[in-house]
């Protein structure tokens, strides 16, 4: 028989090895997966190294043997613990990546491998194999993902949260006790206790907990004004949105053949202020069709209306306001530039009670932030202490309501 001194120290060896092995083999393939689970007793470490084919490299029984390796991913992800005590732990790593199945799939998860351990902890994959590492995409709506919990004793027992990264606030995580008929929202409570008892299977296994990852309905996208007018130097394209965060895409379309077909004439990231624009400098000699494109993180596409403009000329488009500087700080210059504001027409149209022209300025939601009016072809107002985005300015003839010039400007 063996010596406990030896046989320490062929395991300390072996561990060694596969150490350096492992460091080996991970500056060939930095995709390589290393994970490593912890199964603690009073008597004996069990440790597993689990790379993205799913196969076990080692399995290592010994006395106050231990080998760690630090598992690192930059996909949104949680981690999830089932506890006894600070000794008796298992865990599992769930993460979230687009394009990933909820199938088990080699090279993207891996497989759970019990050892001799008295606790037991896996996430289920939807084909029904248990996984210490499981990679899934964020849900469109919601998605459940089973647990298997299991104990050789019965007793008292926690779930634990142990780590959450990257998962949009958008998500609400809920622990989900099929037995208790009970339910535990995670991001504000990350520890769940319960007892296990042996002689009822329905308090241990695969179908007494499950993980809800599902969408909350008041922070989802909207996409609230997309408007299109002329602009002196083309056309102004602006949308104002809510709860876009900083992962929603958009591209701003465009069509001149009646909607047949758009392409794309500008795109950018959403930065969470809420409100955006870009300026189509070459609009064509024709009726322009602009829609917006919007993919969220899960990659799904979704468009806002249509908005469409005509130009009676090729070349960049002259709306009958012309505003400088644009995009503005402070001071900002109107002047009518459209053959309706001719010395005859502002004779026949003098009213000296209102003065000739109403001009109002107006957000994306619609609101009227401010007005003025003319009797001449220019204006000038202080734009000063209006918030930073696009503004819409609206030109009316007094006498009979008519509008006779719109176009926008960017307030910086």
């Amino acid at each position: 028989m063996k010596s406990p001194l030896l046989f320490w120290f062929m395991a300390s060896l072996l561990m060694l090895n596969l150490k350096n092995a492992l460091a080996k083999t991970a500056s060939f393939n930095r995709n390589l997966i290393n994970y490593s689970r912890s199964i603690k007793n009073t008597a004996i470490n069990e440790t597993y190294l689990r790379v993205a084919d799913n196969t076990t490299i080692i399995k290592a029984c010994g006395i106050k043997t231990a080998i760690h390796f630090n598992f690192v991913d930059t996909v949104p992800h949680l981690r999830l613990q089932l506890y006894k005590d600070s000794l008796i732990t298992d865990d599992i790593y769930i993460g979230f990546k687009a394009g990933a199945s909820t199938k088990y799939v080699v090279n993207q998860d891996a497989i759970y491998f019990q050892g001799f351990g008295v606790i037991s902890f896996a996430g289920i994959s939807s084909d029904n194999v248990k996984l210490a590492i499981y990679r899934v995409p964020l849900p469109v709506k919601s998605e459940a993902i089973r647990l298997y919990a299991g104990a050789k004793a019965s007793g008292a027992y926690k779930l634990n949260m142990t780590e959450m990264e990257g998962i949009p606030a958008l998500y609400e995580i809920w622990l989900m006790d099929a037995y208790e008929k009970d339910s535990l929202d995670m991001r504000q409570n990350p520890t769940y206790s319960f007892n296990i008892a042996k002689a009822d299977t329905n308090t241990y296994g695969s179908y007494r907990f499950s993980l809800l990852i599902r969408q909350n309905p008041a922070l989802a996208f909207h996409l609230l004004d997309f408007t299109a007018v002329k602009a002196a130097d083309g056309a102004q394209i602006s949308w104002k949105t809510e709860n876009e965060q900083g992962y929603t895409n958009f591209t701003v379309e465009r069509s001149n053949d009646g909607g047949q077909t758009y392409n794309g004439i500008d795109s950018l990231l959403s930065s969470g202020l809420g409100t955006y624009g870009c300026l189509d400098k070459s609009p064509s000699n024709a009726t322009d069709q602009y829609r917006l494109k919007i993919r969220d993180l899960n990659g799904s596409v979704s468009y806002s209306n249509v908005v469409e403009l005509t130009y009676a000329t090729a070349g960049i488009a002259h709306n009958s306001i012309d505003i400088y500087p644009n995009p503005a700080k402070g001071i900002v210059n109107f002047e009518m530039v459209s053959g309706d504001v001719s010395g005859s027409n502002l004779a026949d149209t003098q009213n000296k009670e209102t003065g000739y022209y109403s001009i109002k300025i107006i957000n994306l939601s619609g609101i009227v932030i401010k007005t003025g009016t003319t009797n001449t072809k220019t204006w000038q107002t202080d734009v000063s202490n209006l918030l930073p985005g696009t503004y819409i300015v609206q030109m009316i003839k007094v006498n009979d309501s008519s509008e006779v010039g719109k176009s926008a400007f960017i307030k910086l």
